[in-house]
This record gives C-alpha cells, sequence and structure tokens, in this order.
C-alpha cells in the first residue's frame, strides 16, 4: 500500500463514558431511534433520563423537552496519532509572510510557545478497511469518496501545522474516524486516551453533528463545521465558515443589480425556490417567469420564442433538481446564435449545477454566474507545498483544511485569546477562502447559535475555466 494509502491504518479513536445530561426540546421528525442515532446514546440511557415519556411508543412528542445523556471530559494524554512517516519527506514549507497585511494580531501573537491541539473528526472509515491485503485497501480508497474527502481535509491541516511551526506555534492534529455513525462516533472519541482538543473541526456529514457539537460543548471549545451552514443543535462557539444561502442570494443579486444595463431578465424557479423567485421579481420587475412543467422540465418552443435577439438575456435558474438545471442549461446553450445573447444565473449554485451531467462547455458558454464561499484553486506557494509533499496537486476540501486551521490556530494565539481575536477581526482572507464571521445570532430564548460567515464571491464560467470576477 501506498503511503497516502497507509494514513487510515493508524488513526487515534476513543472510549465512551457517560455522566449527567442536557436538556433537548423535540423537533418534529424525531423519534427515540434517531435520537440513539444522532446522539450516539442507548434507548436505556434514553428512558432512564427521562421516566415521563410513554414506554410503549418510539415516537417522541414536539416540542417536549427531554434529557440527553452528557459526556464526561477526557483525561490528558495523546492517543494515537497518524504519524508524519506516513507521507512524504517534508521540505522547506510555506511561510505565510503573505498574510501579514490582513491580520491585524499577527505581530500581538504569544511571546511564549504556542502548544494546540485541534481534534479532527472525519469518516476515515476504518470499518471499511481490509488490513490483510494493501491492494485490496489502495483499492477501497480509491473507490469511497468519504475516505478521500477526509484524506484531503486532513491533510490540508497537516500542511497548516507546517506553517504555523514556522511562526513558533505547535499544532497537533489528532484524527477521529466518525464512521457516518453517531453511536460509533460516540464511542471513537473515547475509545484511547485522547489529550483535551482546543478546538474541533469536522464532520463532513450532517448525521454525526450532534455528537460533535455536544463534546465541544461540554469542554467549552470552539467547533468548526467545514462544510454546512447551520445545525439543529445550537452552540455559541460553534464556527460556520459556509454562508448561509440568504448570504449567497444576497452576494449574487446584488452583483448583478450593480452590473444591470437593460438586459432582458428571465426567471427559471421551481415550487422549492419561491422564496428566491420573489427576490429577483423584486429587484428586476418586468422579468419574464418561464412555466414550469410538472416542475421538472420547460416547453422548449414556447421559451425560445422569449429570447430576446436585440439585447442580451439574463437567465436566472433556480432550482436543486438535476433534470431540470441539466434540462434547461442544454435548452439555453442550444438557442444560443450570433444574434441571441445568453448569461445564466443562480443565486444558490446547488449540487445539481455541480453534477458530471451538466456539460461544462456549456456552463461556460453560458458564463455561468453563481456565488460561492470559496475561490477556484489555482497555483501558489500553498498548492507547490501541498505538491512536494503529499505528491498531487491539493483540491477545495484540501485548502478548506489548510484555511481553516490556519485560521483558528492564528486566532488563538493571540495574545488576548480567541474571542479578542475575533471580536476585532474585519474580513480575513487565507488560500481560497474569505472569513468575515458574524456577530452571534440569538434565538428567541436568547441563547446563542454560534458564529456565521458572512463572506463570499462572484464567480463565472470562462473558456471552460471558473473565474473570480468580484
Amino acid at each position: 500500500m501506498s503511503k497516502r494509502g497507509m494514513f487510515f491504518l493508524l488513526l487515534c479513536v476513543g472510549y465512551f463514558v457517560q455522566a449527567q445530561h442536557v436538556n433537548y426540546t423535540v423537533k418534529p421528525g424525531d423519534s427515540r431511534w434517531k435520537m440513539t442515532q444522532d446522539f450516539g446514546i442507548s434507548l436505556d440511557s434514553l428512558a432512564a433520563l427521562n421516566p415521563h415519556l410513554s414506554q410503549t411508543s418510539m415516537e417522541l412528542p414536539v416540542g417536549v423537552q427531554i434529557k440527553i445523556p452528557m459526556l464526561v471530559p477526557p483525561s490528558d494524554g495523546f492517543g494515537s496519532s497518524l504519524p508524519d512517516s506516513l507521507f512524504m519527506e517534508k521540505k522547506a514549507y510555506y511561510t505565510p509572510a503573505s498574510l501579514s497585511d490582513q491580520i491585524p494580531f499577527l505581530d500581538s501573537l504569544q511571546e511564549a510557545p504556542v502548544d494546540l491541539k485541534f481534534l479532527y473528526a472525519l469518516p476515515f472509515r476504518l470499518d471499511k478497511m481490509n488490513f490483510q491485503d494493501s491492494l485490496l485497501g489502495q483499492k477501497t480508497i480509491e473507490a469511497r469518496r468519504d475516505m478521500k474527502l477526509s484524506m484531503s481535509f486532513y491533510t490540508g491541516a497537516l500542511l497548516a501545522a507546517d506553517s504555523l511551526a514556522q511562526m513558533g506555534i505547535k499544532l497537533t492534529a489528532i484524527p477521529v474516524d466518525t464512521q457516518l455513525d453517531g453511536t460509533s462516533f460516540y464511542n471513537n472519541l473515547y475509545k484511547d486516551t485522547i489529550a483535551t482538543p482546543d478546538a474541533v473541526f469536522g464532520p463532513l456529514s450532517s448525521g454525526v453533528q450532534p455528537v460533535l457539537i455536544r463534546y465541544a460543548q461540554q469542554l467549552q471549545i470552539p467547533a468548526v463545521l467545514p462544510v454546512v451552514s447551520e445545525s439543529k443543535l445550537p452552540y455559541e462557539n460553534a464556527f460556520y465558515p459556509v454562508p448561509k444561502e440568504a448570504i449567497l442570494r444576497e452576494k449574487l443579486l446584488s452583483y448583478a443589480a450593480k452590473t444591470y444595463a437593460g438586459e432582458k431578465v428571465v426567471l427559471i424557479a421551481d415550487e422549492e425556490n419561491k422564496e428566491a423567485a420573489s427576490q429577483i421579481k423584486e429587484l428586476f420587475p418586468r422579468a419574464f417567469e418561464v412555466e414550469l412543467i410538472e416542475n421538472m422540465s420547460i416547453e422548449i418552443d414556447t421559451f425560445a420564442t422569449q429570447l430576446d435577439s436585440v439585447i442580451p438575456n439574463w437567465v436566472f435558474v433556480e432550482s436543486e433538481n438535476l433534470k431540470l438545471v441539466s434540462s434547461v442549461s442544454s435548452i439555453l446553450n442550444a438557442n444560443i446564435t450570433e444574434k441571441v445573447k445568453i448569461k445564466m444565473f443562480t443565486t444558490n449554485r446547488s449540487k445539481a449545477f455541480d453534477n458530471d451531467v451538466i456539460d461544462n462547455q456549456h456552463l461556460s458558454a453560458l458564463s455561468f454566474c453563481f456565488p460561492s464561499f470559496y475561490k477556484n484553486t489555482t497555483q501558489n506557494a500553498v498548492t507547490q507545498a501541498y505538491e512536494e509533499r503529499f505528491g498531487k496537486f491539493p483540491d477545495a476540501l484540501a485548502i478548506r483544511g489548510f484555511d481553516l486551521t490556519m485560521d483558528m490556530a492564528l486566532k488563538m494565539a493571540y495574545k488576548n485569546g480567541w474571542q479578542a481575536a475575533h471580536k476585532q477581526l474585519g474580513p480575513v482572507t487565507y488560500t481560497d477562502h474569505t472569513f468575515y464571521y458574524s456577530p452571534l445570532f440569538k434565538r428567541a430564548g436568547g441563547s446563542s447559535e454560534g458564529y456565521y460567515n458572512q463572506a463570499s464571491f462572484i464567480m463565472q464560467y470562462e473558456e471552460m475555466d471558473v473565474k473570480l470576477i468580484e
């Protein structure tokens, strides 16, 4: 097995102990079985703490407050980590001197050596690995998307640790396998002795988020959730680098308003995107709204007659339906002529737009424009360092692992603490991301939800490439 394949052989995992409890208000769709999966607890422990609940039904009454078993803080000490010997030999790594103009407290870091421990909860899927057959193990890694995504994010974090070391900041990365299952993840947090972390990162699936957030809540440490914009379990020290949908929509519509020069606006939106459609129509009251057939397709001939051959056409497509997005992008591309100019927009680039079914040539021909919270990775000092260490060009998730790790570590190295660093920071730009976390949002009851990123970019397809335009 290659060194990258061996990555999964020495993950640290942990055991768990139950003690105390936290209160949780039952939401629509919750059940006892769902609680056991989401929070990594047993039916017996849930029943023992909540004798007022019916013993004959798995359903839970919405709005009722129940008790959830709470974790015991881990004892100090290190579990098994991933040694650098499993990766390519280190070289002189990127020193982020270019960040000095963007981080106002870079010259105000702690004078004493800074020693940080970050826990990375990711679906490394050791349960799917065959440790006896190295060839089969390598094929498993290549075939499983969850393994590859975990490796990407974690190796980005390791690269950040190299850069931080040159600034006098020691960072120990502690990987824990979530296995995409709340109970297994709960157990893995405590199977071996794991050092108490200063922050936690992950997971890459929403199903096990509550376990990680409850763990961070108990320790009162930051929890960075790298791929979601919110969580059903609020936590005042949770960081959400993915902006909420409304933030991205506002960014795109603001850009459209600034660049509008009398183009004909056409709107294609399904029932699930009425809010976006309403805001587009508010901005462009004369927009022509295309009627959908069974909420999944459009009438080709009727649509073609609505395209203007004198002025350019702006077509907004608001849908997460792959069939509709694929059909519309093909139809739009087929209607481009010397006279008919078409540019396609969306306020929410969902997975439907990022599917292999969608022809990139079509998106490029349509100058497809959309909001994004990360830029397209280009060759730079960070990517060069990554290639030197790991033997390949980093993907978007590897750069996210690097950027998020750098951001939290530098905040924690600030002499007045990460909370003070956060309060004085404006937008901070790293390799592919800008982080500008909002003040704490408040629920109706006054509890804090967390920190939400407000920064985003406008991206556009041009000549078979995705380019930053704002």
